[in-house]
């Protein structure tokens, strides 16, 4: 599933984001909210809530993340039931909401293309990175190479 979502900066207030304005914050996003708002992780650096908003009768599920010390916030909107102009309408309502203005948003076509290119990689070799790994921590004169592969046939 690709992602969609936006980045907006937050209008902070003497530089720093406190309890009560992420409490402001849940607050706001309630009103939004067709049923209530959860704070899944509240850390030193980071708070995330999570909540459904109803947009034209369909439910979408929504994960708000706060990055206090950068003053930014992720909204990421969690279904692909909602067009385009709904998404960016929702996100657009939400960072409202919390006092953000947003500054960038995802490209869920673009997105879709680095996914699809992502498969097309071939494999990484762990054991080869194992092996090096290793070696960094033994003495000068016990460092080596990984052999090379023997080539395919």
């Amino acid at each position: 599933m690709v992602c969609i979502f936006c980045i907006a900066v937050l209008a902070i207030v003497a530089g720093a984001l406190t309890a009560s304005s992420l409490d402001d914050m849940e607050g706001q996003l309630a009103d939004k909210a067709s049923g209530g708002v959860k704070r899944v992780s509240d850390t030193e650096s980071v708070t995330r809530f999570e909540l459904s908003v109803d947009v034209s009768g369909k439910e979408a599920p929504v994960a708000v993340t706060v990055y206090k010390e950068h003053g930014r916030a992720r909204i990421q909107v969690l279904t692909h039931a909602l067009t385009p102009e709904e998404v960016q309408k929702l996100e657009d309502e939400l960072a409202e909401a919390i006092g953000a203005k947003v500054v960038d948003r995802s490209n869920p076509q673009a997105e879709a293309a680095d996914h699809e290119h992502e498969h097309d990689a071939p494999p990484a070799r762990a054991d080869a990175e194992r092996v090096i790994a290793a070696d960094a921590t033994a003495p000068p004169e016990r460092q080596h190479e990984p052999e090379p592969e023997p080539p395919r046939r």
